[in-house]
């Protein structure tokens, strides 16, 4: 594990002081009022730019991503996929058995606030806790900076993972807090995945769809 975060210190680096200043903002605020101070941000280009932008979260960019992996090499798709299965566990767990009672936005400001809310946007109003497309955001940024050498890619990939968050808390479909927790995640747990298969599957299918077929052709 150490050597994995050793490669990528710099980027993680940059992930760490990211999470923890938005930490401090996320405990020096109420979450209620850091999100009504969000909220009244916003305009037609931002509406439309993080509708679209938040789908970099869901489980359909998971798929893509794995069978984009599967041309270049199997075991990363391998840890990929699995890295994502314990990511989506940690998180139906929490929303569903761990904090099951904490509300969205739009349920938590009934009555109390009218929220802007984006033109075709399926609200949410219940399992706030925490935010699954922040959790597969994140997951996503540390399989490809793990495949990656390029420094400038691997800040791009976490620009990525930072935006699909936040569209989170945009949209109106997350406190801040919960793509804080959601983040930490999918960080964790597709980093400890990596390590895992490093360590105690190190030759495990090192080979690519398109080297497999080649190989057979050619017998």
């Amino acid at each position: 594990m150490i050597k994995l975060i050793k490669a990528n210190a710099f980027v993680l680096g940059v992930f760490v002081l990211l999470w923890l200043g938005v930490l401090f903002l996320v405990l020096s605020n109420p979450k209620a009022d850091l999100h009504l101070a969000i909220n009244q941000w916003h305009s037609g280009f931002s509406d439309d730019f993080f509708k679209y932008f938040t789908l970099l979260g869901s489980g359909w960019s998971v798929l893509l991503l794995a069978l984009i992996l599967l041309f270049f090499r199997v075991r990363h798709t391998i840890i990929f996929l699995v890295g994502n299965l314990l990511i989506t566990l940690f998180v139906q767990v929490g929303k569903h058995l761990i904090f099951p009672d904490v509300l969205r936005p739009i349920a938590y400001f009934k009555g109390i606030h009218t929220l802007h809310l984006v033109d075709g946007v399926i609200m949410h109003a219940y399992n706030s806790f925490p935010s699954g497309h922040s959790a597969t955001a994140f997951g996503i940024f540390v399989m490809l900076i793990f495949m990656i050498k390029n420094r400038g890619l691997k800040l791009l990939w976490l620009v990525v993972a930072v935006l699909t968050a936040f569209s989170r808390v945009y949209l109106s479909q997350h406190f801040m807090e919960d793509v804080l927790a959601g983040s930490l995640i999918g960080t964790l747990v597709m980093l400890f995945t990596i390590y895992y298969f490093n360590r105690y599957f190190p030759g495990c299918c090192n080979y690519s769809v398109v080297s497999r077929l080649s190989h057979k052709k050619k017998v």
